[in-house]
């Protein structure tokens, strides 16, 4: 009879304690050397394909626009494209970068991918359509999605539509929020302010429909539904997009119960339970929970994470350990970390750092896991290109040397 033989969880442990630390990092594309200006480049996503090509795409300076779309106010802020690049399996190098989309009068910022469990590569970012007035706060939410990615540029895309979330319950988060600043002992008269601040924001025509921001990975449900973190600039608050028909319907979650919270970063634990991760100008990250299944979300309480109000992105590695990579310090992002945890975000053992240049700036933050175990992370580099880096848990957990 052929004997079966059946690995201990502690045994699965040690193999992985035992892996050899792996670190590789290289410039997406060189900006001196580049065959056309890219300008301001910013906020990257990055994902590996079912082939195992990795694809990143992020925001940078477009095509000049002519009058009327150009003038003195508006200069650069209004011919902003989605630039991407792609990096074959097996090839050392990343390909020559190429434009993934570029809406003609107006910015296109912040995009993020994800791919489904058909396999599909989904794309989904902002476009803003009152640059200079108003910028952030005019977005509205595209999104595309394709079958057919696997050759260089850009994908064939299967669908493409606009999102255009309708969320209710605003004036209860801000009533929630103002009452935690109560008991956290502000002033009636800075409380007041906020409230009038506020109000006055969300009750602009269209202020709820419009600025809906997204900017780290969607991820996909264990049931198949994509779940889109989303913030509303207007309002400042967030919510999830959740679909399970390929984009044809949309619902939503509640409103997460802060105001100041923005570009979260969710994650699913191996039980169905989630966690999002907050970006806000408190000097630490925030999280929320949810239980069933980024539907409703519970209250928001701050971790011991360090923040300086920049953007964060948080995964479930498959060993069951949250990664999270942000910039550790309150005020500058001249110094981007991982941190590994294996409570759930409780607390964090292992940290290291992706970059230490003081008065450089590393920020924004993307990273997935590939199907061989090796991390994969994306950040912007000074604001001039996309960094790229390679890495597994081996590496995090043998610490900053």
């Amino acid at each position: 009879m052929k004997k079966i033989l059946l690995l201990s969880p502690c045994f699965l442990v040690a193999a992985a304690l035992a892996e050899a630390p792996l670190f590789e990092s290289q410039l997406i594309f060189d900006p001196e050397q580049a065959m056309e200006p890219h300008g301001h480049v910013h906020a990257s996503c990055i994902v590996e394909c079912p082939n195992g090509d990795l694809r990143a795409v992020w925001y940078e300076n477009g095509r000049e626009l002519p009058a009327p779309y150009l003038n003195e106010q508006q200069d650069k802020a209004a011919n902003v494209r989605i630039g991407a690049a792609r990096k074959q399996k097996g090839m050392t190098a990343w390909e020559q970068p190429f434009v993934m989309n570029d809406t003609f009068g107006v910015s296109d910022n912040n995009p993020c991918m994800v791919v489904d469990h058909k396999g599909r590569l989904w794309l989904f970012y902002p476009t803003l359509l009152g640059v200079p007035g108003w910028s952030w706060g005019s977005s509205v939410l595209q999104f595309s999605y394709a079958s057919r990615y696997d050759h260089p540029g850009r994908p064939i895309w299967d669908k493409s539509n606009l999102l255009i979330p309708q969320v209710s319950g605003f004036d209860d988060v801000l009533q929630t929020a103002v009452d935690m600043r109560k008991a956290e002992g502000w002033p009636e008269e800075q409380l007041e302010m906020v409230r009038k601040k506020v109000k006055a924001s969300i009750d602009r025509p269209l202020a709820t429909r419009l600025g809906w921001m997204p900017r780290a990975h969607p991820i996909v449900r264990n049931d198949g539904a994509i779940v889109v973190p989303l913030a509303n600039e207007n309002a400042a608050t967030s919510c999830m997009a959740i679909t399970n028909d390929s984009g044809d319907t949309w619902t939503y979650s509640n409103l997460v119960p802060d105001l100041g919270i923005s570009q979260p970063t969710i994650v699913q634990f191996s039980d169905g339970a989630m966690s999002a991760f907050f970006r806000n100008d408190s000097g630490r990250i925030k999280r929320s929970d949810s239980s069933d299944g980024g539907v409703t979300w519970g209250p928001v309480t701050k971790t011991d994470r360090p923040h300086p109000n920049a953007g964060i992105e948080a995964i479930v590695l498959t060993s069951g350990k949250l990664l999270l990579v942000y910039n550790d310090q309150e005020k500058e992002r001249d110094s981007l970390a991982i941190s590994l945890s294996e409570d759930r975000g409780a607390t964090w053992p292992w940290t290291r750092h992706l970059e230490t240049a003081k008065g450089e700036r590393f920020d924004y933050p993307s990273v997935v896991q590939g199907k061989n175990g090796t991390i994969h992370a994306t950040y912007s580099y000074n604001l001039k290109t996309i960094k790229y880096a390679q890495f597994n848990e081996a590496w995090i957990m043998e610490g900053d040397k």
